[in-house]
């Protein structure tokens, strides 16, 4: 699955540098559903690519340099003013059948923690995404647009963050050169 993310209209934060670590959880994320109970044919929905298509996209909107650093990296890189470590903390699907209408629902919801340039933690955030879609005649296209609504929620959710806590981000960077 690769969802089309828009170009966000925001202000880049110049001169900062970004490191970012993505969890397993955002860089190989594979939901299958395997209820037993139902008749319903197994779902399966492949988000890493969305996921970090989403966030890289994002992030480069801000900051003028991102690098990606491997998960759980501890390192401290001289040339790096934030750390930001995303994790997919939960997906929920609700189908049809279960219910009971015809729609698919699509929930996520992301821990987001940011760190300054020593990784002393600057914030936390809980980030969601909701997505909704009627199945009409087209259960798959039904399914990966509820899919997509929620992964772009996710992502206006992010900015919404972001912009709340852009002062600080800038304070924070340049009282620590």
């Amino acid at each position: 699955m690769n969802s089309v993310i828009p170009e966000p209209l925001v202000t880049k934060i110049d001169n900062v540098h970004l490191g970012i670590s993505y969890d397993e959880s955002i860089q190989n994320y594979k939901f299958i559903n395997t209820n037993s109970e139902s008749s319903e044919a197994e779902i399966k929905i492949d988000l890493s690519v969305s996921q970090v298509n989403l966030f890289n996209k994002i992030l480069q909107s801000y900051f003028s340099e991102i690098t990606e650093l491997t998960s759980n990296n501890n390192d401290i890189y001289k040339d790096i003013d934030l750390y930001l470590e995303a994790k997919l903390d939960s997906f929920e699907l609700l189908s049809p059948e279960l219910s009971r209408n015809d729609k698919y629902a699509v929930w996520l919801r992301y821990k987001v923690i940011l760190y300054d340039s020593k990784k002393t933690l600057l914030s936390k955030w809980d980030i969601t995404g909701y997505g909704e879609q009627a199945t009409g005649s087209r259960v798959t296209e039904s399914l990966t647009r509820a899919v997509d609504l929620a992964i772009r929620d996710v992502g206006v959710n992010l900015i919404i963050q972001i912009e709340e806590n852009l002062d600080k981000f800038k304070t924070k960077v340049s009282t620590d050169s």
